[in-house]
């Protein structure tokens, strides 16, 4: 049973869609006697990655749709895994009609958007808020919001995931190269930097799987890169099996992106270079990936050369990201959540 100083309280769970289901953390505590409900902003997703546009009418949609219900947030734990920032609008403008509401945000993911000084000042008022603790990924989101409020709780949860190895995409079927280097991905990704060493390899094969809103083109000059766009997850997941190397290669420091490629190679046992932020980092820690420097060429051109030309290395890489990644899975991540949550 649930025994805690939550015990007894319902807990609201706030989706993005319907489809989703419940989170790990809800299950267990309906299965051990508390009571859960379910609100989400969507029925399922129509789409892949949103665009801009397309997050801020999910986050009206949210606003208008929970914003009428105040109490049904009243005296209780909720988990918030989407449209963070208008449920915390939300909780700021009811204010005391929430009554003892303790509220947990999880996967709040800024990105670039953080840095923008208006986005600063709003997130200011925002987190002004004591009944508020964000689940963070990294020491950089610790920092950046430690700045931003005094009053907001923080604690650390690693990304978890229990993504599964998939069957490798057949080269032939997929006019994929026999062997190549992979990277992929939507947010905070580096791709103008995987141009230019795709450009110092000229030799070898380059596989990119970006989404459309990326906005990027191969330069014609470069004619061992593959660009593919707007792959579902399966496929992209087995192209992603069939790489010799897998790169992390984020943009920029913004607190928490890049993990799911990170778990995914790993689960997968394939040697990584990656971003040398702490968003990632623990997945490779122990010799399980190779860091490079953030935006520098030099240091990731030396950590590809280094796994392309030693394969023992590249093995044992492997073999340490697939141990390393079995820390980070969905029964991995309940009890820290337990702990958090007081359950």
């Amino acid at each position: 049973m649930a025994s805690s100083e939550h015990c007894g309280k319902t807990m609201v769970v706030l989706n993005q869609y319907k489809s989703y289901g419940l989170p790990s953390v809800a299950e267990w505590y309906a299965a051990n006697g508390g009571e859960v409900r379910l609100l989400y902003i969507s029925e399922a997703s129509k789409s892949g990655f949103l665009s801009k546009k397309g997050l801020l009418r999910e986050w009206t949609k949210a606003f208008f749709k929970w914003a009428v219900q105040p109490l049904t947030f009243r005296n209780r734990i909720v988990y918030c895994t989407s449209a963070q920032l208008p449920f915390m609008l939300i909780c700021r403008l009811a204010g005391l009609a929430l009554g003892d509401c303790r509220v947990y945000f999880h996967n709040f993911y800024l990105h670039e958007l953080g840095r923008k000084p208006l986005v600063k000042r709003i997130l200011r008022f925002l987190l002004a808020d004591s009944r508020f603790t964000i689940l963070t990924q990294s020491e950089g989101e610790i920092e950046y919001y430690r700045a931003l409020s005094s009053k907001v709780n923080l604690k650390f949860i690693p990304f978890c995931s229990d993504f599964t190895p998939v069957a490798k995409e057949d080269q032939r079927t997929a006019a994929l190269p026999d062997s190549y280097v992979f990277t992929g991905g939507y947010t905070n990704r580096d791709y103008p930097l995987m141009f230019r060493l795709a450009g110092r390899f000229p030799d070898r094969q380059f596989v990119f799987v970006a989404s459309s809103l990326n906005g990027i083109e191969c330069p014609p000059s470069l004619d061992n890169v593959t660009l593919l766009y707007n792959l579902p997850k399966d496929q992209f997941e087995s192209i992603l099996t069939g790489a010799e190397v897998v790169i992390v290669p984020l943009r920029e420091d913004v607190g928490a992106s890049g993990q799911m490629l990170a778990i995914s190679a790993a689960r997968n046992a394939k040697p990584v270079v990656y971003t040398d932020l702490s968003v990632i980092s623990y997945f490779f820690s122990d010799g399980a990936g190779i860091p490079y420097r953030l935006g520098d060429l030099d240091s990731l051109s030396a950590g590809l050369h280094a796994l392309l030309s030693d394969s023992g290395l590249r093995e044992r890489c492997g073999r340490k990201a697939l141990e390393r990644s079995r820390n980070f899975t969905m029964d991995a991540q309940l009890p820290l959540l337990r702990d958090v949550m007081a359950l």
